[in-house]
């Protein structure tokens, strides 16, 4: 906060953010446990959170994410259990004589990085508890973020598209080209979810010059017969190694099922040859796929009203709730969109209007992000008639049809506190 002020708003990432203030200690706190590090541009939180729950099958997994819903503890889970209030301050008292040390300069807009403090928490966190297996969400970017400072074995991309432009580059390639930093020379192996051909190239290109194999989907592995059922998706998943032919998830949209394939496509070659080798160990995967819960990612917060939410600030991401409005057979749905200034809410507003949906713009609680004012004028202006309600949960509530939520992340904590 004290850099605040020398820090403008359109700062690029390569001028804002220093990782190198907490390399030292975040490398000093890791203990060469197998790790696996996440990048993307939507779905690097739902694969990271499968790809721990197959992990879990096989010994203890730490998980770190971001952003939460409700609680900052739902950043740092072992398995499915969070960390415990008293288990996160006494790690944070511990930590903070390390960062006390640090001479950043205030006065010059230097400051050490949230996302630093936290991957440190989570290595001392998994630490403690003695992991086997440790998954790393990166922020944004890659580049300049802190999570780099992990020493990974093992590296995701999910799919690339243009957002946090401000920050990242304002192409496919300049961003492709900031998340590919995350392959590095001596990791074992790189994973790519679905990319445009531009960012597939880059990727690829990195891979080879860090001399990294990477899995590509579509060449190495792939996803097929996706089905929607009434609790989640099914589908079949072919990677290297084996078939896993019509596997449920309790996650909605055929998006999870790329995730999904994703992640089992890392997990096998992470875990190697005892990997599913067994009959009983399908089941157990089975099991353990059919009780995810990963809330604000085509979440049904409500069958009678229906209610559906997604995290979705971009036009490419719109396209799964739509298919999701039409394979569950949603009539005339409302969408209510809380998308914040700097985000791609045209796009978002341009997609659902060419479906022929209502529109209702509202707005989140959250101070950090901005809500003008401008945008029903904007919208309009360009042709596409929006209703308005600051409210999020009276836009909500106000009507009797069926409903889609679309928005920042910062909306979820005022649905699960209204849906609970």
């Amino acid at each position: 906060m004290r850099a605040q002020p020398q820090l403008s708003y359109d700062m690029p990432d390569s001028v804002k953010r220093h990782p190198e203030f907490t390399k030292k200690i975040i490398q000093s706190l890791y203990r060469g446990t197998p790790s696996i590090a996440v990048t993307g541009s939507k779905g690097k939180g739902s694969v990271a959170y499968i790809l721990s729950s197959v992990l879990s099958l096989c010994g203890k997994t730490g998980l770190m994410t971001g952003p939460h819903t409700v609680k900052f503890n739902e950043r740092f889970r072992i398995a499915d259990e969070l960390i415990s209030d008293d288990e996160f301050s006494l790690i944070v008292s511990e930590l903070r004589t390390l960062f006390d040390e640090i001479g950043c300069d205030t006065r010059k807009g230097e400051f050490i990085s949230p996302i630093g403090i936290e991957t440190a928490v989570a290595e001392a966190f998994f630490g403690r508890h003695g992991t086997d297996y440790d998954i790393y969400e990166h922020g944004k970017g890659v580049r300049y973020d802190d999570v780099g400072n992990i020493p990974a074995g093992y590296g995701i991309i999910n799919t690339i598209f243009l957002e946090h432009t401000r920050e990242l580059g304002g192409s496919i390639e300049e961003i492709a080209s900031d998340k590919a930093c995350i392959i590095r020379s001596g990791m074992k192996g790189i994973y790519s979810g679905r990319q445009s051909r531009e960012a597939a190239d880059i990727i690829i290109k990195r891979a080879e010059n860090e001399g990294v194999e990477l899995k590509l989907f579509g060449r190495d592995y792939s996803v097929s017969d996706i089905k929607y059922l009434d609790e989640g998706m099914s589908c079949t998943v072919e990677t290297s190694g084996h078939l896993y032919r019509d596997i449920k998830i309790s996650l909605m949209g055929s998006v999870q099922c790329h995730n999904l394939a994703l992640a089992l496509q890392a997990a096998e070659d992470i875990i190697g040859a005892d990997f599913m080798r067994r009959k009983e160990d399908m089941q157990r995967l089975q099991s353990c796929l059919q009780r995810l819960e990963w809330f604000g990612r085509l979440s049904v917060l409500s069958r009678d009203p229906f209610i559906l939410t997604d995290c979705c600030i971009n036009r490419n991401s719109t396209a799964s709730a739509i298919e999701a409005v039409r394979e569950l057979d949603i009539r005339d749905p409302l969408f209510i969109l809380a998308i914040p200034d700097d985000k791609d809410y045209p796009g978002v507003a341009e997609a659902v209007n060419k479906e022929g949906y209502d529109i209702v713009l509202s707005e989140v609680s959250n101070p950090h992000y901005r809500f003008s004012g401008i945008q029903q004028k904007k919208l309009s202006d360009a042709g596409i008639v929006c209703g308005y309600e600051k409210d999020l949960i009276k836009a909500v509530s106000m009507t009797g049809r069926p409903v889609v939520i679309l928005g920042t992340t910062a909306m979820l904590p005022e649905l699960k506190r209204r849906y609970r």
